[in-house]
């Protein structure tokens, strides 16, 4: 089991101060990794004890063989990322669009430290599979949503995208079984139905997949499959949809491997369709 993991599975049992380390862990991995007990919990503003603790309640020894888990997890691949940082940290840019680039570049090179290919397959699998997919964004999140509803319904599949009203989603979720999946967003915090969402589709058996930011790990009622990586800029200020968005498409090209010669004759007949109707 991985640390992201062991986190997820013990979200529901961490005291507040417990949550602000992990939310620190999540967010910079590499300090975490790199630093002392002492230096992570002045960062996030609680007793050193509180790390000691927290590597215990996850399952290790000691807060260093908790600190040996992070190396392990995450400096081995961050070689190639950290000297990419270097470069554009020596860079300067008087420009929104440059800062901009600048730190959506920074994410999306840390995607890989938080989320493996085989994850992405197997949510492309759980969708690919489903008989009907669910897709529920709020807020911001409504545009990934919709972005994915499309792209699945391009390969065929019977998809729809989820009322946020909660009368509404109440209604959709009527007929939910356990040959659906059921496809999620979550940021800065849980979207309004969450937990009801969750807990609806885990009582018929329906597959749930989560795409989330650092909020991932502490979410609960867990989803089947979580997907969460940082997005950029400050998590009290602006952020983007880059990183979440990135995740998506790769989720779509994945789809589209799982059934490489179905999902190429779906897009030709989608062609066809489209010169008809035009």
């Amino acid at each position: 089991m991985s640390l992201f993991e062991k986190i997820s599975h013990q979200a529901t049992t961490l005291t507040p101060s417990e949550r602000r380390l992990v939310e620190n862990v999540i967010d910079s991995p590499t300090t975490a990794a790199l630093g002392t007990a002492g230096e992570l919990a002045r960062a996030a503003g609680v007793h050193e004890a509180t790390a000691s603790r927290l590597a215990k309640k996850l399952g290790f020894e000691s807060y260093a063989a908790f600190r040996d888990a992070l190396r392990d997890e995450f400096i081995a691949t961050r070689e190639t990322a950290t000297r990419f940082e270097k470069t554009i940290a020596e860079s300067t840019s008087d420009t929104i669009l440059g800062e901009l680039a600048r730190v959506e570049t920074q994410a999306l090179g840390r995607i890989e430290e938080f989320i493996t290919p085989e994850q992405i397959a197997e949510a492309a699998q759980i969708l690919m599979s489903a008989r009907r997919i669910f897709v529920y964004g709020y807020g911001n999140a409504e545009v990934l949503a919709l972005m994915m509803v499309k792209r699945f319904r391009r390969f065929g599949k019977d998809t729809h995208q989820l009322d946020t009203d909660p009368r509404g989603l109440a209604e959709q979720m009527l007929g939910l079984d356990s040959d659906d999946a059921v496809l999620s967003f979550a940021f800065r915090r849980p979207p309004r139905g969450y937990a009801a969402l969750m807990d609806t589709a885990k009582e018929v058996g329906a597959k749930t997949v989560m795409i989330s930011g650092k909020l991932g790990a502490l979410l609960t009622p867990r989803p089947d499959r979580l997907l969460a990586a940082p997005r950029s800029g400050d998590q009290d200020a602006f952020q983007t949809l880059t990183v979440p968005m990135t995740i998506c498409n790769a989720i779509v090209i994945a789809a589209g491997l799982t059934a490489k010669k179905e999902s190429l004759k779906k897009l030709d007949r989608l062609g066809q369709l489209i010169e008809r109707f035009e």
